[in-house]
């Protein structure tokens, strides 16, 4: 049987560059009061704020709702349009 993928987002590097510390301040809250709501451990939470590990795709869209934004603003590095997607255009 093949290895099952896990829906979380691809991290390929050490550190995952994300906007949650950023959102989280704004509104006045701390990683517990986060991590609580969304029904996870504060050092879960801590992790993904830190950028060592990444939520579950589902879990990105519910932190974003909870911190008032989008996925996209949380994981700006994830989201590319489909210009960037496709390349350089060819001549």
């Amino acid at each position: 049987m093949p290895p099952q993928l896990s829906p979380r987002f691809p991290c390929r590097q050490p550190k995952v560059p994300n906007q949650i510390r950023r959102y989280r301040l704004q509104l006045g809250l701390t990683q517990r009061q986060v991590a609580r709501r969304l029904g996870v451990s504060a050092s879960t939470f801590s992790s993904w704020e830190r950028g060592l590990t990444c939520p579950a795709v589902p879990t990105v869209f519910r932190l974003a709702k909870f911190l008032n934004t989008l996925g996209e603003a949380l994981y700006p590095d994830f989201y590319l349009t489909p210009s960037e997607e496709a390349g350089p255009a060819r001549s």
